[in-house]
Parts: structure tokens; C-alpha cells; sequence
């Protein structure tokens, strides 16, 4: 069963919302017929599942969902199981609507190594409307600041690093995924599923959901996130 806990402070943690370049999309009133972007960010040995798992359900609503692939190169980036995936150059003053950040084995080296792709990435989760992190990707998240106090999904991580670069957040244990405000965090790959469809039926409508979720053959029951 998924947590979705609100925000400690709605002042200082607004609750999520999905606004894409096109208008503004509500569970509320809803009415389709434009769609948003899906900004996914990739870097050099990105965890292939944990990016392509959340696409593939975004991909199954392409009247709701516009899906770009973007890094700080604009160039081709290497999956950590060989995919080379062109991309776009980020441009963090230009980034609507979601926000989406697979982890893997490259961004262990990006959290140590690479100070100006976590200040880019800090930019960048500033101006999306909503933020979802799969896997170590919350790690990155962690270091630039912006997890300060937030409750985030734990995920496999050495207990020095953890120390290192993720102080004060608040990790929460055996929990596929959770939200805190604008922020989604999952697990692991497998539980990206589970989190990319609660997401829209948070934020859009369960029937949309459920309809991807049955396009890829998913089992899903929204009253229990699974």
C-alpha cells in the first residue's frame, strides 16, 4: 500500500500540481484536451527500467502526456544497459510541468563528482510543477537541498552516503512510494509503476489511470496503490 502524506507546511511545501505549457490540469473539472510535458532527465548510466517504466505509462495517454528526453549535453546518453538515447539540451528557465529523474549507477558519480549538474537540477525541480523520483534519483534531489524535511520513499543506499549527502530527509521504509507536496519518490524500478499511476489519478483522474494501467496489461487497484 502506497503513503500519501500531505505537506508539514502547505506555507513552505505546496501541494502537487500538474501545470503544462498548455494549461492547467486539476482532478477537479477536468476535462482533457491539451497536454503536458513530461520532462524526462537522463545522464550517462542512467537505470534503463527506472526511466522507461513511468514512459511507457505517460506514452499510453499521448492526448495528456508529452514526453521529451533532455541533459545537460543535448547530446546522446548511454543507459547503463547500452541504450543510446538522443537528447535535448536542459534548459532549467524553460522546464514546465513534470519533472521525471530515473537513478542508477551514473548518479552515484553525479552526486560526488558533478556540482553543476546539481545546481542545473535544482533550478530545473524549481520550476516544475511536480517532481517524480525513481529509485537513488532522490539522491540527487537530496543534495541540492530541496528534500530538506520531506518524506521520500528509502531506497537501497550505503549508510555513509546516506549520511554524506541526504541529511534531513526523512526516509520512510517498505513503502513502494509516497508524495509529500509536489515531490513523488518510489523505490525501485518495479514500484515506478505504482507510483506513476497514483500520480495520475491524483492529479488528472483514477479512470485514466486505470485505462494505461490496463493498456499494459498492469494490475492495479487504486483504493490500495497497487
Amino acid at each position: 500500500m502506497n503513503i500519501n502524506i500531505s505537506p508539514i507546511d502547505e506555507s513552505e511545501n505546496p501541494k502537487a500540481s500538474a501545470s503544462g505549457v498548455f494549461g492547467f490540469f486539476a482532478k477537479e473539472g477536468w476535462t482533457g484536451g491539451s497536454s503536458m510535458y513530461v520532462n524526462l532527465i537522463l545522464y550517462d548510466d542512467f537505470e534503463e527500467m527506472d526511466a522507461f517504466v513511468p514512459v511507457s505509462i505517460f506514452g499510453c495517454l499521448r492526448d495528456e502526456f508529452s514526453i521529451r528526453y533532455l541533459s545537460m549535453t543535448g547530446d546522446v546518453v548511454n543507459g547503463s544497459q547500452g541504450a543510446k538515447i538522443w537528447t535535448d539540451y536542459l534548459i532549467p528557465e524553460e522546464i514546465s510541468g513534470i519533472v521525471l529523474i530515473p537513478g542508477g549507477k551514473g548518479a552515484r558519480r553525479l552526486l560526488a563528482r558533478d556540482q553543476r549538474f546539481l545546481e542545473c537540477l535544482k533550478r530545473t525541480m524549481e520550476k516544475a510543477e511536480t517532481c517524480l523520483m525513481v529509485g537513488n534519483s532522490s539522491t540527487l534531489l537530496a543534495q541540492t537541498g530541496l528534500l530538506y524535511r520531506r518524506l521520500v520513499a528509502e531506497c537501497p543506499l550505503d549508510e555513509n552516503w546516506k549520511r554524506m549527502f541526504t541529511a534531513e530527509v526523512r526516509w520512510i521504509q517498505k513503502v513502494p512510494w509516497i508524495s509529500d507536496g509536489k515531490y513523488y519518490s518510489c523505490a525501485s524500478s518495479a514500484s515506478a509503476v505504482k507510483m506513476t499511476l497514483g500520480y495520475i489519478a491524483d492529479t488528472l483522474d483514477v479512470d485514466l489511470a486505470e485505462m494505461a494501467a490496463k493498456k499494459l496489461g498492469f494490475f492495479w487497484n487504486p483504493e490500495e496503490g497497487e
